[in-house]
């Protein structure tokens, strides 16, 4: 009786995680000499009464913009005349 090697492919392979994580174990963290000064998003729901969602749509449609671009639009404008911004 002959006795075989077990095929390769019955092995199960590691994950690309648990390779990275030996490869990286006791490393120090990468030095990034890159500052990211991009301005952080504020995400949040907004809920605004139908008539005037009803209005904003009517005066985006000439524009043809997203609800959220003509109402960040119209924030900044109103900040710029303020002298906020």
């Amino acid at each position: 009786m002959t006795i075989k090697k077990p095929s390769r492919s019955s092995e199960k392979q590691p994950l690309q995680a648990d390779i990275e994580r030996v490869i990286n174990a006791g490393s120090p963290p990468p030095i990034t000499e890159e500052v990211d000064d991009t301005p952080k998003e504020v995400r949040f729901q907004m809920a605004i009464p139908e008539q005037l969602c009803n209005l904003i749509d009517d005066a985006r449609k000439l524009t043809k913009t997203s609800r959220r671009a003509w109402l960040l639009t119209a924030a900044q404008e109103k900040l710029e005349r303020e002298g906020r911004l």
